[in-house]
């Protein structure tokens, strides 16, 4: 994973990159600990900025950045001009909101400080970006190189996985996608089942001057322990990686979207919340989502009228991965772009209860040019609210259904 260039040639970056990133919810915390693992894909965070004016600051200035390929100087010049600004030039004391740490004095304009906020961010929204890429193009790129780092003092733990090649979809991935740590410089290069092949059986490859054995088999993972003092949880994490980058950022981010939009719900309301899911429609991830070999749930819509009516935690409504590869396949009108209706069928549609338990509705809606469609909505256990099927339907049998509906409701 290159890193971002300054100068005529920098970086611009892609919509996946800046979508990972301003997807995010602001979250002042004291400790990184308070943030953990694959919270971090869906939660930002600077270590003692407890302030929300502080914490809105770097988001800012970070988002810039990502945007617009900034390097490292650049942004540094503009936030340490920021905090002079909002009274942070200089070193502060805080408080730890929840009492476990002692007070801190706290320089955020330290040189050493800015680089872990500015590259940790970079490097994340970068390889979340690169993994939702790689997830598109798996049909023909079906496989992933580990390339050394390019720092000059490589960590031996990380040299070990040089020259590895495994599937896309291998489990190794989950934890072992770089960065992997703090400073990591760690990379990936996709490649073709041929290119695969050919190196596996040339036996190496020499990458900026460094030659490199290849190979299928992957080291004996070993897990430590590491016990989170902020909060008790302990966590198996694989030698080699530091504490907290122990997860895949663009597997991380499909899997805590709905974390993510039941915050914005809590936080700022649902039209907000609608506005985040048509941007999220409306983007690569979908493709990606529907395509994860896992199960992932994902937004789809917004009904504080359904919730009510079926006694849900939360008005959000989702469809999981499986559900739309299945019935993208076996009803030939319901595309991936459909999706970005549900909303409106949510909004409009004729909701009906067809008398098959308190823990379902259904709805009918004529959609412009396509005909009468069915959605079906469902109550997990655990209260929230998901898209069994959706569907076209004929016209007699929409009709039917909507005339019985309105008899027994009186409308």
């Amino acid at each position: 994973m290159a890193e971002i260039q300054t100068g005529p040639d920098r970086f611009k970056a892609p919509r996946e990159v800046t979508d990972y990133f301003r997807d995010k919810t602001v979250r002042p915390r004291f400790s990184w600990l308070d943030v953990w693992g694959e919270e971090h894909a869906h939660a930002f965070t600077v270590a003692k900025a407890t302030e929300t004016e502080l914490l809105g600051a770097f988001r800012q200035s970070l988002d810039k950045a990502i945007t617009d390929g900034e390097g490292f100087e650049t942004w540094k010049k503009g936030i340490r001009e920021e905090l002079e600004r909002i009274g942070w030039g200089k070193a502060r004391r805080v408080e730890d909101p929840a009492g476990i740490d002692k007070p801190r004095m706290v320089d955020f304009t330290s040189e050493r400080r800015l680089k872990t906020i500015f590259w940790s961010n970079m490097r994340s929204a970068r390889a979340a970006g690169q993994w939702n890429r790689i997830q598109r193009t798996k049909a023909a790129l079906p496989f992933l190189l580990y390339v050394r780092t390019a720092a000059s003092d490589p960590r031996p733990e990380h040299l070990v996985w040089a020259g590895l090649v495994l599937p896309v979809d291998d489990e190794f991935w989950n934890t072992h996608f770089p960065p992997n740590g703090w400073g990591c410089k760690c990379a990936v290069r996709q490649i073709t089942r041929r290119e695969a092949d050919r190196l596996l059986s040339d036996g190496g490859i020499t990458i900026d001057g460094e030659y490199v054995v290849v190979s299928r088999k992957r080291p004996a993972m070993k897990l430590k322990p590491f016990r989170n003092r902020r909060t008790g949880e302990v966590t198996q994490v694989p030698d080699g990686i530091d504490p907290g980058w122990h997860t895949n950022p663009g597997k991380a981010r499909s899997k805590t979207l709905v974390n993510r939009l039941v915050e914005e719900l809590e936080t700022r309301g649902p039209e907000t919340a609608r506005n985040q899911i048509a941007r999220l429609l409306d983007g690569p991830d979908v493709k990606v989502i529907a395509n994860l070999k896992e199960r992932v749930h994902l937004p789809v819509g917004v009904s504080p009228k359904l919730a009510g009516t079926m006694d849900a935690k939360v008005p959000l409504v989702t469809v999981s991965s499986d559900t739309i590869a299945t019935k993208a396949a076996k009803h030939d009108p319901v595309t991936l772009d459909l999706l970005g209706r549900i909303q409106v069928v949510l909004d409009s549609g004729h909701l009906i209860d067809e008398g098959r338990g308190d823990s379902q509705r259904q709805i009918y809606i004529e959609l412009a040019g396509l005909g009468w469609f069915k959605l079906v909505v469902k109550r997990s256990k655990d209260g929230y609210l998901y898209v069994s099927t959706f569907h076209q339907v004929r016209t007699e049998r929409a009709l039917k259904w909507i005339a019985k509906g309105e008899a027994e409701s009186g409308g």
